[in-house]
């Protein structure tokens, strides 16, 4: 999907979040990453992450360590695309005297994508910035960042979920199922403790509905703007939308002609 939306665009930065570590070797996972990065240099940037533990249990691929697991595929994919020689011997990456023969000219950065202290440190050491899951909002965002050192702290790519309308209540309405969904599950309980979710909230509790301006980009157009005002001020210099996906097209089309205009001079990336 990355290769065909950098194909079919010339000024468009495109990234891959998230690419799930412990199934990549990172030297075939390097030059995968190297080679769009040489076809479309300055425009591709790819994130790691742990993978969902479920899945990588399903199909034989969870490390006995994930923390260093990530932290190793993640180092030496960035040392292979800055056109090292890596020679490694690790928990979960073994590798001797490799070299990438066509290294990019300008090597992509590589995020992780985590939301715990531990991942945030992994990040910190190792990549080149961190992405952040729907539901981050901007409190979520600050504390992320100050989990990081101020170098990973430059780079930061927030997920938000996106529904824009000129009825406010209808546009959280429409979030509901994703937000039931990610209150219920036992994941990111940082971001929701950076929310103020305390403790499981009831299906129909009115604060579930309210909940959807502090983590989404939610509301009529004023309100979405200042939306992505907060998440800037919070860190993030990228976000990418994500509108319920039976509206994708027409929810990114309005916030391109309704939302971008209010947004201009600003320094944000979407």
């Amino acid at each position: 999907m990355a290769a065909t939306a950098l194909a079919v665009t010339e000024s468009i930065r495109v990234g891959i979040g998230l690419l799930p570590a412990p199934v990549r070797n990172p030297a075939i996972a390097a030059m995968e990453i190297a080679t769009l990065g040489r076809i479309h240099p300055g425009r591709f940037e790819a994130t790691l992450g742990h993978g969902v533990a479920e899945w990588m249990e399903q199909i034989g691929a969870l490390p006995s360590r994930r923390l260093a697991a990530l932290g190793e595929i993640t180092a030496a994919v960035r040392e292979l695309l800055s056109g090292e020689t890596v020679t490694m011997e690790g928990t979960h990456v073994t590798l001797s005297g490799v070299t990438l023969a066509h290294p990019p000219p300008i090597a992509p950065p590589v995020l992780i994508g985590t939301t715990g202290p531990k991942g945030l440190a992994v990040a910190s050491q190792h990549a080149n910035g961190i992405l952040l899951p729907e539901g981050s909002g901007p409190a979520f965002v600050r504390w992320a960042i100050a989990q990081t050192s101020a170098a990973t702290a430059a780079r930061c790519v927030v997920y938000s979920w996106l529904s824009i309308d000129d009825e406010p209540t209808r546009a959280r309405r429409r979030l509901m199922p994703a937000i039931d969904l990610w209150l219920n599950s036992d994941l990111f309980p940082h971001a929701k403790r950076a929310a103020g979710v305390a403790e499981l909230l009831p299906p129909g509790d009115p604060a579930r509905l309210a909940l959807t301006d502090a983590i989404s980009i939610c509301g009529d157009v004023g309100m979405c703007a200042d939306a992505v005002r907060q998440l800037a001020a919070a860190g993030a210099d990228t976000i990418v939308l994500a509108p319920p996906a039976d509206e994708l097209e027409p929810q990114v089309e309005r916030f391109a002609h309704d939302v971008m205009p209010l947004l201009q001079g600003g320094a944000y990336e979407t």
